[in-house]
């Protein structure tokens, strides 16, 4: 009873406190020209940006610990992605952003500014890791650590494959559910994404878990899938210079056939990560977990 209690005060914190002051920040921003439609580093600071995304995350960090020490490691992200879907929602327009700031060189720093945010969420994984008291528990999935990134390292075609896994389901969903530029779209799309790179990951995990269920190599980590949900902050900017091409920006735009990836914030794809990613990956869990219950009482 006190665990389900204080899920419900860190999730208000989180929304109604520390969110709408990330959502705050960003909304601050504004473009070369002065008006609203801007995002960290398409913007008319450069420094100001940086700054921003630092304060959003240094926020989600405050509630990811909070929520991480009073209930649970993956609590403790969920709430740290609340409120970077939060600095996403006041983020401004992408695509009026890239409208005021034509060119393939604002898609240039917006892949700049994917790269800051997704190295930005990493190191709160770290520091909600270190501030978790459930090493043995299931929040195994969602911890990064030395330890854990040693673990990566000895076997990279696994990792790959998970990273994989989130980048281009993730990739695939944006583009199915972005439609236009608005921030409730960037929020919605990146959640989504992350849900089913959730699902597609947990069965990768588990089917691997099966297989090696005798052997004592160490289960694969959730971080991977949720890396590459991350990375389409990075990639989706990237893409989008080549298709539909550099030079076709504002055209694809104002026709409503600019692909999802360059509508897509890069809080949104990182905020959607955090929490949808645990999420997706929570139901292959429940579901295997009553199949074994199932064989079990057969």
């Amino acid at each position: 009873m006190k665990k389900a209690v204080w899920i419900w005060i860190v999730r208000v914190i989180s929304l109604c406190v520390l969110g709408p002051i990330a959502g705050g920040l960003m909304s601050s921003m504004r473009g070369a020209d002065g008006s609203g439609y801007a995002t960290a580093l398409v913007s008319g600071s450069l420094i100001g940006g940086v700054f921003a995304l630092i304060g959003v995350f240094f926020l989600a960090m405050v509630g990811g610990i909070l929520a991480t020490k009073m209930v649970s490691l993956r609590e403790g992200v969920l709430n740290v992605g609340l409120v970077v879907a939060w600095g996403a929602w006041g983020m401004g327009q992408v695509g009026e952003a890239l409208r005021s700031a034509p060119g393939s060189g604002s898609l240039v720093m917006l892949a700049i500014e994917g790269a800051i945010v997704v190295v930005l969420g990493l190191w709160v994984l770290m520091v909600l890791t270190k501030a978790s008291r459930d090493a043995f528990e299931h929040d195994d999935c969602v911890r990064l650590s030395g330890i854990v990134i040693g673990e990566m390292k000895s076997n990279l075609g696994a990792q790959g494959l998970l990273v994989g896994v989130g980048l281009v389901v993730s990739m695939v969903l944006v583009w199915l559910q972005v439609q236009n530029d608005l921030s409730g779209q960037s929020v919605w799309g990146g959640f989504v994404g992350a849900v089913v790179a959730g699902v597609a990951g947990g069965f990768v995990l588990k089917n691997h878990a099966l297989k090696n269920e005798r052997s004592m190599e160490p289960d694969l980590s959730l971080v991977p899938v949720i890396l590459g949900v991350m990375l389409g902050a990075v990639v989706g900017p990237i893409v989008s210079m080549a298709i539909p091409g550099g030079g076709k920006i504002l055209d694809a735009i104002a026709s409503g056939e600019a692909p999802g990836w360059m509508l897509m914030s890069s809080l949104g794809w990182v905020g959607g990560a955090l929490i949808g990613t645990p999420l997706g990956y929570s139901w292959v869990e429940s579901s295997v977990a009553r199949q074994q219950a199932a064989h079990a009482s057969a």
